[in-house]
């Protein structure tokens, strides 16, 4: 569970998302546009929903890129830090959503196997919580984020991307964050990775 949504709904659960839908509609634009970026930052203030729109886009990336990729397999686009957004391309048939933004049916498979943690192509990276508590406790270590490298090394095994969301970054200590860099340097094709932040200027440049 985040720190970043309601205490009670953790984030992989939660199918709805209110007050975002323009990034959603931006994420969606570049994905369908066969120009999403290998990296994205959510930042915000806690509370906003951020851990909840970064699974939304990684189960709609998991549930439509396969589509997409035939249509339009690159992986060029804007930078991590805020390029400009790619111009919109027409998708193909078929290949839209169940609804506004990146919306996808609690109903669906894909959203069955990320919320029980067991899609293959879907890495999610955080801290451990406390069971009594229910809150995070200590950081991310360097280990967590080197075996992201291996994971996004492998051929997608359910469709066209693999994906990794890192909640928060903010809690990566200083040799986890510099691997994430180099992770970063030399993205594998198909892959994708989306970092959530409450305080993105601590983040390593």
């Amino acid at each position: 569970m985040s720190d970043d949504d309601a205490p009670d709904l953790d984030p992989r659960a939660n199918p709805d998302l209110i007050g975002h839908l323009e990034a959603e509609e931006s994420l969606r634009t570049a994905l369908e546009a066969g120009r999403l970026a290998h990296a994205w930052l959510i930042t915000g203030p806690k509370g906003i929903g951020k851990a909840t729109l970064a699974h939304r886009f990684a189960r709609y990336v998991l549930s439509h890129g396969a589509v997409l990729a035939k249509a339009a397999p690159t992986n060029d686009g804007p930078g991590l830090f805020g390029d400009a957004p790619p111009e919109p391309a027409p998708a193909p048939a078929g290949a839209g959503g169940d609804g506004p933004g990146l919306y996808l049916d609690p109903a669906h498979p894909v959203f069955h196997r990320t919320l029980a943690g067991s899609h293959a192509d879907l890495m999610v990276i955080e801290c451990a919580v406390d069971e009594k508590t229910g809150r995070r406790k200590g950081q991310i270590p360097v280990d967590a984020i080197r075996a992201v490298k291996g994971f996004l090394s492998l051929t997608a095994g359910e469709g066209a991307w693999r994906v990794v969301v890192i909640d928060s970054a903010d809690d990566m200590n200083r040799n986890a964050a510099n691997a994430l860099l180099k992770v970063l340097e030399e993205p594998p094709p198909q892959a994708l990775v989306i970092l959530v932040s409450h305080n993105p200027g601590s983040l390593l440049p």
